[in-house]
C-alpha cells in the first residue's frame, strides 16, 4: 500500500515575522542580542522557527542569515510599526508576528494560530492577557493596523479594538497540546536566566 501523504504545515505558506527592536531597558542589554549557547537569541530563534515558514522577517534589527531585514516604515510607531512593516513586506497571506522575547513559541503554536486567523485580521492567544506580539495576522490587515497608527495610536493591545480577532484562550491551547509557557516572555535578566536554564533541563 503507498503511504499517505504527509499534510502540509499551514506554517510552510506563512511568513515569520520577528520583532527585534525596543531598548530593553529592564534587561539592560538589546534583548536579541542575549546569548543562547554560540547564537544570539534572534540567530537561535531564526534558526529554530525560521525553516517552518515560507520565509522570515526581521524587523528593527540587522537580519541573521536565513531571514531578511525590514525597516519600519514610521519612527515613532514602536513595536506596532514593526507589526506593519512585516505585514506589508510579506509576501504570504498570513503572518505569524513573534516578539523575540517570547523565545519558547513554537511552530505548533503558530500553525494553530494561522488556522483560527482564517476569516479573521488576526487570531491572538488570550490567557490572563492577550498576546498580539505571538499572534497571526492577515497580510490584508495591514491597512488597519496604519490606519490606527495614522490617528496616532501606539499601543499593540489597544490595535485590537480596530481589527476583528479570533482570540484563542488557554483552554484551546491546552487542548491542542500546547503548554501556555510558551507565551511567556522575558523582560528581566532573571527571566533570560529561567529560560536559558529551561533550555538545559529539556535537554537533559
Amino acid at each position: 500500500m503507498a503511504s499517505r501523504p504527509r499534510p502540509v504545515p499551514l506554517t510552510r505558506g506563512a511568513t515569520l515575522v520577528l520583532l527585534a527592536g525596543g531598548r530593553s531597558t529592564r534587561m539592560g542589554t538589546p534583548k536579541r542580542d542575549l546569548k543562547v549557547g554560540t547564537q544570539t537569541l534572534l540567530e537561535w530563534m531564526v534558526a529554530r522557527l525560521g525553516p517552518a515558514f515560507a520565509d522570515t522577517l526581521v524587523c528593527g534589527a540587522s537580519a541573521p542569515k536565513g531571514a531578511r531585514a525590514v525597516a519600519d516604515l514610521r519612527t515613532d510607531g514602536g513595536p506596532l510599526a514593526g507589526v506593519e512593516a512585516g505585514l506589508r513586506t510579506a509576501r504570504t497571506d498570513f503572518a505569524f508576528v513573534l516578539a523575540c522575547d517570547m523565545p519558547r513559541a513554537s511552530a505548533r503554536l503558530a500553525e494553530l494560530l494561522i488556522e483560527r486567523c482564517a476569516g479573521h485580521d488576526a487570531a491572538v492567544p488570550r490567557t490572563a492577557l492577550a498576546q498580539p506580539l505571538c499572534a497571526a495576522y492577515a497580510r490584508a490587515a495591514a491597512t488597519k493596523v496604519s490606519a490606527f497608527l495614522d490617528r496616532g495610536g501606539h499601543r499593540v493591545i489597544r490595535s485590537l479594538d480596530s481589527l476583528d480577532v479570533a482570540y484563542v484562550d488557554a483552554s484551546e491551547l491546552v487542548s491542542a497540546g500546547i503548554d501556555t509557557q510558551e507565551l511567556a516572555d522575558m523582560d528581566t535578566p532573571a527571566d533570560y536566566e529561567a529560560f536559558i536554564s529551561s533550555l538545559r533541563e529539556s535537554r537533559s
